[in-house]
């Protein structure tokens, strides 16, 4: 098959990721596949190759990590008119049978009719994300705002363009059916988030030595660091769990919120937090590597169910998970079943304290949800197993 995937923020495809390395496994399998996606700084624009793949990257105004709003918000509205008519320059006289993309922006809703038009092709709909649902919980709109009528407009078209719908859990689908019932008539289904295998054996303990860490026990939060994670409750973890000096909690990513996190941490006098800047992938998965236990923290008004993407590499490099999640989503039961960490709810301090506490006490324990995880990952969550699922979903449906 010809198949073009549409992404907003993607990497170059030679670095892993989990919608790079389900872009690779595609081509892997056979089909003619092409990426067209804005281009990052550095990046050339117009036509190439990355990893042995056609790409089309194209230039936007700044999408993603814009301090202004009102900018990023002109950037969404001209990226309706940029995408098509990038792809219609460059790709114009292409054949595509199958379209997939992920589910933000919700301008998907336009760009996706024109495209389909264009190629008569049909839609695969990652629909991982949301993003009005989030926004009104949050605060940073009220529902009956013109900027949410619209975001729900978008998402509904969006939707309604899709011939397949693919989410990461059960109660992903559930929670997109509660606002657009008349989804239930489309294919949607579960398919996993993915990753190819990394060979931990390659990683060093370097970063132990570094930082005299060789005797600790050291639980690792690494990721956004924005209102969504609300990385306070590992702030409130590590408070409570200061008469543990042999415990370290190391905190490494970038977001908005990313220094006054460390400032309260300051204040707070929480010495058992070691704080990183956000760092090359290699050396993020040595880290990671050298690390005991991973950490996921979610802000307690969330809305739409969340399966961290975080958890693949965790798993995969044999890593228990200790969660603080919102009331939404089904991410406690997905580690249950995965026998790969405990969780609890936010805001609930002591129980997130006890869970850790239990890994720290039975390192054992701790070593067998890891294996547990990387089983899991290797049974549902690599490339292989998405893509299976995902064609039986189109070839059922031709």
């Amino acid at each position: 098959m010809d198949i073009l995937f549409l992404y907003i923020s993607i990497g170059d495809l030679s670095q892993p990721g989990v919608f790079s390395d389900l872009i690779k496994e595609f081509a892997k399998q056979g089909h003619n596949v092409t990426l067209a996606a804005p281009a990052k700084k550095g990046m050339t624009i117009g036509l190439g190759k990355e990893a042995g793949i056609k790409t089309l990257r194209f230039k936007t105004d700044q999408l993603t990590a814009n301090k202004s709003n009102i900018k990023k918000g002109l950037a969404y509205l001209k990226l309706m008119w940029q995408y098509p008519h990038a792809i219609k320059k460059f790709l114009g006289k292409e054949h595509f049978d199958i379209i997939i993309g992920h589910s933000l922006p919700p301008e998907l809703g336009v760009i996706i009719p024109k495209l389909k038009k264009m190629f008569n092709a049909r839609f695969y709909l990652q629909l991982c994300e949301f993003i009005w649902q989030d926004s009104v919980a949050l605060g940073f709109y009220k529902e009956s705002s013109i900027i949410c009528k619209y975001y729900k407009w978008q998402e509904g078209r969006m939707i309604k363009a899709a011939d397949y719908i693919g989410c990461p859990s059960q109660r992903n689908i559930e929670f997109a059916l509660s606002f657009h019932p008349w989804a239930a008539k489309k294919d949607i289904h579960v398919v996993n988030y993915c990753l190819y295998p990394i060979d931990s054996s390659a990683f060093s303990n370097e970063f132990r030595i570094k930082h005299h860490l060789e005797d600790k026990f050291i639980a690792i939060y690494g990721g956004s660091i924005n209102i969504a994670q609300k990385i306070e409750n590992v702030l409130d973890l590590a408070e409570s769990c200061l008469d543990y000096s042999d415990l370290v909690i190391c905190i490494v990513g970038k977001g908005s919120k990313y220094e006054a996190i460390k400032q309260k941490a300051q204040s707070r006098n929480l010495y058992n937090i070691l704080f990183l800047d956000f760092m090359p992938k290699t050396e993020y998965m040595s880290l990671l590597s050298s690390c005991d236990v991973g950490l996921v923290s979610l802000n307690e008004k969330l809305q739409m169910p969340n399966i961290p993407s975080k958890t693949l590499t965790l798993f995969n490099l044999r890593k228990p998970i200790v969660a603080s999640i919102d009331h939404s989503t089904d991410y406690g039961c997905f580690l249950e079943n995965a026998g790969a960490g405990k969780w609890s709810y936010a805001g609930d301090t002591k129980s997130f304290r006890d869970n850790l506490l239990v890994l720290y006490n039975n390192r054992s324990l701790c070593r067998q949800m890891g294996e547990n995880g990387y089983d899991f990952f290797m049974k549902n969550m690599v490339p292989e197993k998405s893509y299976v699922t995902i064609m039986k979903h189109i070839n059922n449906n031709e």
